[in-house]
């Protein structure tokens, strides 16, 4: 118990001579009352984003996009459009409701 009273006594004596200034609004910091100070306090904070996880998502993303849009528009390729009464309408639909009627 004395050598704490001592490293205790020994603190007191080296700091005796700092001021610490705005110690209040330290304190206000440290346990905000009202809601614009916690609004400030949950702004203030750093993020930290990891680069190479969300680059890769965005990488896989922009090539499912493209490989999709490629695979649409291949599909499209083999479509024929027709034109029956001033509308033009695709192929295999038409052939789908032919089939149908019959």
């Amino acid at each position: 118990m004395g050598e704490k009273k001592q490293i205790k006594k020994q603190l007191d004596n080296e700091l005796k001579n700092l001021v610490f200034m705005k110690q209040e609004e330290v304190l206000k910091q440290l346990t905000p009352r009202d809601w614009r100070t916690k609004v400030r306090r949950f702004w203030n904070k750093e993020i930290t984003i990891p680069l190479l996880p969300v680059s890769s998502v965005f990488v896989l993303l922009l090539f499912g996009y493209g490989f999709f849009n490629v695979y649409d528009n291949r599909e499209l390729e083999h479509q024929e459009l027709i034109e029956l009464g001033g509308s033009t309408y695709w192929k295999d639909e038409i052939e789908e409701r032919i089939a149908d009627e019959d």
